[in-house]
C-alpha cells in the first residue's frame, strides 16, 4: 500500500492555521504510557502531549513514561524519566522530582493495570508527594470495581484537583460510585486527529482499495473485539455487495503475543476461510503510525465496532471514526451509546450478527444515507478535534492552579485556626496528662510541670488573642493551680511529674521544667486580663526569678531570656530584664564557642531536642541588647539548622529524636516529632522581627505546613477539626498517640502563625 501519496492529498485539503499563544503553565509534566511501547494509553499520552505543547508552546514539561515489566524500550527526547511500573522508590524520586523542578500542574493518564502494585496502588505514592494541582484522566471507570480497585480510586480522586472522563456516562458512574461530583468531574472527550471531510475515493486508490466498499476495524487485535460478529455476517453482504472488503488494521496486543502468539488472528481466517469470505478480508498486522492510521480510516466507507461487552466507558478508535466522518455500525457498549446518537450511527445488540449484516447492507446499497451520516458523525466529532481538547485541557488546568492556590492558602490559615477539643479531652480539673493511647488519655504516666506549662502559656496566648471563653479559663484555672502547687519554696524549683492518684514523684524538676514554668508565668502576667489570675502569676513569677541563676542549662537560658522579655514591666524591672538577658546569651555565646572550638558547629556535641529554642535565643537578646555579635550567632546558627532540617525536597523534616552529626552527613529522620517544629516557628519569627527578612517568615510557614503533611510522608500530623496532634512522624508513618506535649506544640505553632498573620509583610506569605 502506499501511503505517501495519501497523505499528500490530505495536505493539499487542510488549510494553514495559525496557533493563537494563549496563557501558559510555566513548567508542566504528563505522567502515562508513551511509544514505543504498543498500546492504546501510550499513543494516547503521546497525541495528548503534543496537543497540550502545541496549545501552551512557552510551558517547559517533564513527560514521566511507565515502563512495564518487560522493559527494554528506548524513549524518545521528550522523555524525561522512565518509571519502573512496580518500583516503588523510582515513585518516590519522580514525584521529588518534580516538586523541586517547579512543576505547576502534573496531567496523570490513569489505567489500573499501568501502575505497579495492586490495582495500580503504586502510584499513590507517588501523588500523596506532589504539591501542586494534579489532573487524571481516567481511561477505565468499572462501576463494579472490586473493594481494593474503589479504594484505590477514591484516593486518586480525593489527591485530584480536577478528574476527567471522556464520556457522561463516566462521570455518572463516579458520582454514583465514588461520591464524585461535577465540581471535581469533567467530561472532556477522546482526543481524535483533524482531517477536512474527504471522499474516500480519494484514499482507496493510493491505498489499493480502489473499486471496493470498505468496512473497517482498527486497534490492538484481542477477543474482546467481536471481530467474529463481522466475518460471520460478510457473507450476507456479500450477497448485494461483492466488491466488499473488510479490513481489520492493527497488530495483535503485546501480552496476547506473549501468552498465545498470533493463535487468535489466525482462528479468525480459519472462519473466514470456513465461511468462504476469507479474500474479503484484509489484515494490516502492525502497529500503525498515526497518519497511516487516519488515511486507512478516511478510505473506509463504514466503521463498526462490535465489541462484546457494555462496560467501556471510552473507545478512542471510535473517537477517531466520528471526528473522520465515518458512518458507524456498533454494539451499544456505553461510549458507543451516547457517541452515536443522534443519528450519528447505528446500534446493533451484542453478538448480533444478522443485525450487523442487515445495517452494513443498507448503508453500503444507500450513498446518500451514508453520505448524510457521515456528514453528522464529522459534525458531531468537532469537539474531540485535539485542538479542542488540549484547549479544554488547558482552562482546566489554569483554572486548577489558581483554586489550588486559593484552597492552599485557606487550608494554612484553617490549619492554624485548631479547636480546643483535643487540649479539654486531655485535661481534668488537675492539670493535663503527659500521654494517651490513641485518642484516650493514658492514666499511668499521670501529669508533668512540663506540659502544664505549655498548656498555661497557650491560654495566655489565647488571651492575648481575645479569647476568653468559658473553657479555655476554666482549663487556665486547673493549670494554674497545678503550676502552683508544684512550686516548692525550699527547694526555689518546681516539682515535675504527678502520679495519677495526686503524689509528687520528684523533690524538683530539671532546670528546664522549672525555666519552662516561669515563661509561662510571665506570659499569663503579660496576656492576661486584670484580675486574680494575672496577679497570681506576677506574684509567682516574681518568686521564682529569684532562683533563675541556680539553673544552669542550656535551654532554660534560652527560656530565661524568653521569660524575661515577656516579663519585663510586669514581673521584672527594665535593667534586671537586660542584665538577666546579657548573663543567659553569654552562656549560650560560650558554649557555641566551645562547640566550635570542639568541631561542632552548635552549642552541644550533636542535636538532642527543641533545638531552634538555641538560636531563637541569642536572637532574641542580640535584638534586646542590640548586640551584633549574639544576634549574628542566632542567625547563623539558625540557618544551619534549618539547612540540616530541609530536606532536597524541600521539606521541613524536624531534628529526629536520635541525634545525629552537625556537618551535613547523612542522619537519621526518624522519629520526627512536633516539639522540634514548633521551636522552629518560633525561631523563625524571632529573626524576621529582628531583621525584617521576609525569607525567614517562608522558612515558618514550611516548618507550620510540616504538621499538615507537607513532609517526607505527605501525611498529617494535625487535625484542626479537633485539634489533635500524633506524637510522631515515624518511620512507618504516624504515631498513633497524641499526648499532651505534641497537641500543645501544634497549638502553640498555631498560635504563632496567627500572629503572623496579623502582623504579616507584603510578599511574606
Amino acid at each position: 500500500m502506499g501511503f505517501d501519496s495519501a497523505t499528500a492529498i490530505v495536505h493539499a485539503l487542510t488549510p494553514a492555521r495559525s496557533v493563537a499563544i494563549r496563557p501558559n503553565l510555566r513548567r508542566a509534566a504528563m505522567i502515562g504510557n508513551f511509544p514505543p511501547r504498543k498500546c492504546g494509553i501510550a499513543t494516547f499520552t503521546r497525541d495528548s502531549f503534543e496537543s497540550l505543547r502545541s496549545a501552551m508552546p512557552r510551558t517547559a514539561w517533564s513527560l514521566i513514561a511507565m515502563e512495564d515489566r518487560s522493559g527494554g524500550h528506548v524513549y524518545p527526547k521528550p522523555v524525561t524519566h522512565v518509571v519502573p511500573q512496580d518500583d516503588i522508590e523510582a515513585y518516590e524520586r519522580v514525584a521529588d522530582d518534580l516538586n523541586l523542578s517547579g512543576v505547576e500542574t502534573v496531567f496523570v493518564q490513569h489505567e489500573f493495570g499501568i501502575y505497579g502494585g495492586e490495582s495500580g496502588s503504586h502510584l499513590l505514592v507517588l501523588l500523596r508527594r506532589l504539591r501542586m494541582p494534579v489532573i487524571v484522566t481516567l481511561h477505565t471507570v468499572l462501576e463494579k470495581p472490586n473493594a481494593i480497585q474503589k479504594k484505590v480510586l477514591d484516593e486518586i480522586i480525593s489527591i485530584a484537583s480536577a478528574v476527567i472522563v471522556m464520556s457522561e456516562m463516566g462521570a455518572d458512574i463516579l458520582d454514583r460510585v465514588h461520591g464524585a461530583g461535577p465540581k471535581k468531574v469533567h467530561v472532556i472527550p477522546h482526543g481524535a486527529p483533524e482531517r477536512p471531510f474527504a471522499s474516500t475515493e480519494l484514499f482507496k486508490a493510493p491505498l489499493g482499495l480502489a473499486g471496493h466498499k470498505v468496512i473497517m476495524t482498527f486497534g490492538l487485535l484481542s477477543p474482546n473485539k467481536g471481530i467474529e460478529t463481522i466475518i460471520r455476517g460478510l457473507p450476507s453482504v456479500l450477497a448485494r455487495h461483492p466488491d466488499a472488503v473488510y479490513l481489520i488494521a492493527g497488530a495483535t496486543h503485546p501480552h496476547l503475543v506473549a501468552n498465545q502468539g498470533e493463535a487468535y488472528r489466525e482462528s479468525l481466517i480459519e472462519l473466514a476461510r470456513s465461511l468462504g469470505v476469507v479474500e474479503h478480508l484484509r489484515f494490516v498486522n502492525r502497529f500503525l503510525g498515526d497518519e497511516e492510521l487516519v488515511d486507512l480510516l478516511q478510505a473506509a466507507d463504514l466503521y463498526v465496532t462490535p465489541y462484546l461487552t457494555e462496560a467501556q466507558i471510552t473507545s478512542g478508535t471510535l473517537a477517531y471514526a466520528i471526528a473522520l466522518g465515518k458512518p458507524v455500525v456498533s454494539t451499544p457498549y456505553w461510549h458507543a451509546k451516547e457517541a452515536l446518537a443522534d443519528g450519528v450511527g447505528v446500534l446493533c445488540a451484542f453478538n448480533d450478527t444478522r443485525a450487523f449484516a442487515r445495517e452494513i447492507t443498507s448503508l453500503l446499497s444507500d450513498p446518500a444515507k451514508r453520505e448524510a451520516m457521515a456528514r453528522r458523525a464529522y459534525k458531531a466529532g468537532e469537539p474531540s478535534r485535539w485542538r479542542k481538547v488540549a484547549d479544554s485541557t488547558v482552562d482546566l488546568a489554569l483554572a486548577c492552579r489558581s483554586t489550588h492556590e486559593i484552597r492552599k492558602e485557606e487550608a494554612f490559615r484553617n490549619l492554624a485556626r485548631p479547636k480546643l477539643d483535643g487540649v479539654m479531652r486531655m485535661s481534668d480539673d488537675c492539670g493535663i496528662y503527659q500521654h494517651s493511647r490513641f485518642g484516650a488519655p493514658d492514666r499511668r504516666h499521670g501529669y508533668c510541670t512540663d506540659d502544664t506549662a505549655r498548656a498555661l502559656s497557650l491560654m495566655a496566648r489565647l488571651a492575648s488573642e481575645g479569647v476568653m471563653e468559658a473553657p479555655a479559663l476554666k482549663l487556665a484555672n486547673s493549670y494554674a493551680a497545678f503550676l502552683n502547687h508544684a512550686w516548692s519554696p525550699e527547694t526555689g524549683r518546681f516539682r515535675n511529674f504527678m502520679s495519677f492518684d495526686r503524689r509528687w514523684l520528684d523533690e524538683g524538676g530539671s532546670d528546664d521544667c522549672c525555666a519552662r514554668a516561669l515563661e509561662s508565668l510571665c506570659l499569663v502576667a503579660k496576656d492576661w486580663p486584670q484580675g486574680d489570675l494575672r496577679d497570681w502569676a506576677t506574684h509567682l513569677a516574681r518568686e521564682a526569678m529569684q532562683h533563675v541563676s541556680e539553673w544552669s542549662s542550656l535551654r532554660s537560658q534560652a527560656l530565661i531570656i524568653k521569660a524575661c522579655i515577656a516579663g519585663e514591666g510586669t514581673v521584672i524591672a527594665e535593667d534586671e530584664v537586660r542584665r538577666h538577658v546579657y548573663d543567659s546569651g553569654v552562656l549560650l555565646m560560650e558554649a557555641l564557642r566551645r562547640g566550635r572550638a570542639d568541631g561542632h558547629n552548635w552549642f552541644e556535641s550533636c542535636f538532642a531536642y527543641d533545638n531552634a529554642r538555641l538560636p531563637e535565643a541569642l536572637i532574641l537578646a542580640g535584638e534586646r541588647l542590640q548586640d551584633p555579635d549574639m544576634l549574628s550567632m542566632g542567625l547563623e546558627t539558625l540557618e544551619l539548622v534549618m539547612k540540616l532540617q530541609t530536606t532536597k525536597q524541600g521539606w521541613f523534616a524536624p531534628v529526629a529524636t536520635s541525634c545525629f552529626d552537625t556537618n551535613g552527613a547523612d542522619h537519621a529522620h526518624f522519629d520526627q516529632q512536633p516539639i522540634e517544629a514548633l521551636a522552629t516557628v518560633d525561631a523563625c519569627f524571632a529573626a524576621w522581627r529582628a531583621t525584617g527578612d521576609t525569607h525567614h517568615c517562608h522558612k515558618a510557614r514550611l516548618a507550620f505546613e510540616w504538621f499538615g503533611g507537607h513532609n517526607v510522608h505527605g501525611l498529617a500530623l494535625a487535625r484542626p477539626e479537633d485539634g489533635i496532634c500524633h506524637d510522631a512522624l515515624t518511620v512507618a508513618g504516624v504515631n498513633g498517640n497524641h499526648g499532651a506535649e505534641s497537641i500543645l506544640s501544634y497549638h502553640l505553632a498555631a498560635a504563632s502563625i496567627r500572629e503572623f498573620l496579623i502582623r504579616q509583610p507584603a510578599g511574606a506569605t
